[in-house]
């Protein structure tokens, strides 16, 4: 598995995510690393065959659990990003779609996403680094359960979950963000900042859209810890902002469009979760398949692949320090590395065929190793067969010591070879 998911991120690499396969088995010019690993039909089938959950007790669970296919490792994943690393004090909760048109009872259409279709995705991510903590999959609701009120509040609080009275700020747009959530998560000592829908009942009217107000203005509002500003970027336009973390009505004044310290702090903390999401679209390691719990076990992979390069380079600061293509490094680095084990392993496979040996010397794995078929050929003909035949081998008899071929040749036990030598 190891080998198969180091040939996965390695298509992430060379962007040949939506090549076939056998494509890059076959191309002379294409890497060799494939060839070296494992054959073209042992990829396919490993592909093929891929299960996270036991089909035996698979029906009874899906009644209550739709991601029941994925479900032990999705919590083993989980698990690892939320111990592996303790997130900053500014993290953002935002929107994921999987690209999946397959057949799924979950599967969404967003038209504003690129792929239109797939599987949404609610992550809590880093403002900064863009390492993903903690995420929860939008699978709707059940045909017994009545339809869900304040998503986006239920969402940031069952995200929030692991962070609850760690004074951390929660960055969100204004699906999630409303005056309840940012009252709510400040009992839990945590502070939102976001934008807000105009429609929101909330608002004062003072604050709402109005041609009496010059551009580039702020409006302010308070309400115990929650402020609240209205800005207008533009004619006919205004962005109202609330935030539990900035109490005062501080301005840029030194910039020409006069942004407000709650407005510059949302622009600068936004963008942690779409950052994840264009990093793993950038070196995807996905491949075309109808199957969603493959398509979600993937893209595990690629932010799995994301986060580990984060936490490497946040261990090791002089790796590749000058360049500016650390990831695809990174990714390349690590593809070899998971690669290499099953490499070595075939070097003790007797016969191989020489493209398979030609790609193993390529890539540096045979250095210093000679295999069983490059062994210099010295036999002798056969004693029983023809002429004709020319047949040679090194294989002789351990009575006789004449050369004989397989045909001629036969097989015994311990025990009767044995009485043989004796």
């Amino acid at each position: 598995m190891e080998g198969f998911i180091g040939l996965l991120l390695l298509s992430g690499v060379e962007k040949s995510w939506d090549v076939p396969i056998r494509e890059l088995y076959l191309d002379e010019k294409a890497i060799t690393t494939y060839k070296a690993t494992m054959s073209v039909n042992r990829f396919e089938d490993t592909r093929k065959m891929v299960r996270f959950d036991d089909r035996h007790t698979h029906e009874s669970r899906s009644a209550d659990d739709k991601l029941a296919g994925v479900h032990y490792v999705w919590e083993l994943f989980l698990d690892k990003c939320r111990n592996r690393m303790i997130p900053t004090d500014l993290l953002t909760a935002d929107e994921q779609l999987v690209p999946f048109r397959g057949r799924c009872s979950f599967t969404q259409y967003m038209p504003s996403k690129p792929a239109k279709y797939g599987i949404k995705i609610f992550w809590l991510c880093e403002a900064t680094s863009a390492y993903a903590s903690d995420r929860i999959v939008c699978t709707g609701r059940k045909p017994y359960e009545p339809i869900q009120k304040n998503v986006g509040l239920n969402v940031v609080k069952d995200l929030a979950k692991s962070i609850e009275e760690s004074s951390k700020n929660i960055t969100v747009d204004n699906f999630f963000t409303s005056v309840q959530l940012a009252e709510e998560m400040l009992q839990k000592q945590i502070t939102v900042v976001g934008t807000i829908k105009q429609n929101k009942p909330e608002i004062p009217n003072e604050m709402k859209l109005s041609a009496s107000r010059a551009i580039h203005s702020s409006l302010f509002a308070f309400r115990g810890d929650t402020t609240m500003v209205s800005y207008v970027p533009k004619m006919k336009k205004s962005v109202v902002l609330i935030g539990t973390m900035h109490h005062d009505r501080n301005i840029d004044e030194t910039h020409a469009k006069k942004k407000p310290d709650i407005m510059k702090f949302y622009n600068s903390t936004k963008g942690g979760v779409d950052q994840m999401d264009q990093k793993i679209c950038y070196y995807t390691c996905k491949r075309q398949t109808r199957r969603w719990p493959f398509a979600l076990w993937v893209n595990m992979m690629d932010v799995a692949a994301m986060n580990s390069e984060i936490l490497f380079s946040a261990q090791h600061l002089t790796y590749h320090s000058g360049s500016s293509d650390k990831r695809h490094l990174f990714l390349r680095d690590l593809a070899e590395e998971m690669v290499r084990p099953l490499m070595e392993l075939r070097t003790q496979i007797p016969n191989l065929p020489k493209k398979i040996v030609d790609a193993l010397q390529r890539c540096g794995v045979q250095k210093n190793v000679i295999l069983p078929n490059q062994l210099p050929v010295s036999g002798k003909r056969c004693n029983y067969c023809p002429y004709n035949k020319h047949k040679k081998s090194d294989v002789t008899c351990i009575k006789c010591k004449t050369n004989i071929c397989k045909e001629h040749s036969g097989v015994l036990c311990a025990s009767c070879l044995s009485h043989v030598e004796d």
